[in-house]
């Protein structure tokens, strides 16, 4: 577990330094892109957001079905009920990432 620690306070070190690095690179340097370039760079994020869309739904609906499934097996088999819980919030979590995901490609899209 401590090696898993130590990977994750790496990883947040070189998130961080790589952000702050990057802020700094953006001030500094000013880039300047082709007509050309920013409509294929738009024609691509649409493509991608309407890919990206597809698979959030699908996604979705299989936690919805996921979700439910372990609702009646902790209602049916009370014993297996923690189980059932931690496998609910395990596929929340995981359906909550790929949701902020999501929103965040749509956000990029709609700005431009």
């Amino acid at each position: 577990m401590s090696v898993y620690f130590s990977i994750c306070v790496s990883l947040s070190v070189g998130l961080l330094l790589g952000a702050v690095g990057g802020g700094v690179k953006k001030k500094l340097i000013k880039k300047d892109y082709t007509q050309k370039q920013i409509a294929r760079n738009i024609k691509f994020i649409s493509k991608a957001a309407g890919l990206l869309k597809y698979v959030t739904c699908l996604v979705l609906l299989l936690g919805l079905l996921w979700c439910s499934y372990y609702l009646i097996l902790g209602v049916m088999e009370p014993k297996m009920a923690e189980y059932a819980n931690n496998m609910s919030e395990l596929i929340v979590a995981v359906l909550s990432v790929i949701s902020i995901m999501f929103a965040f490609v749509e956000f990029i899209r709609r700005k431009e």
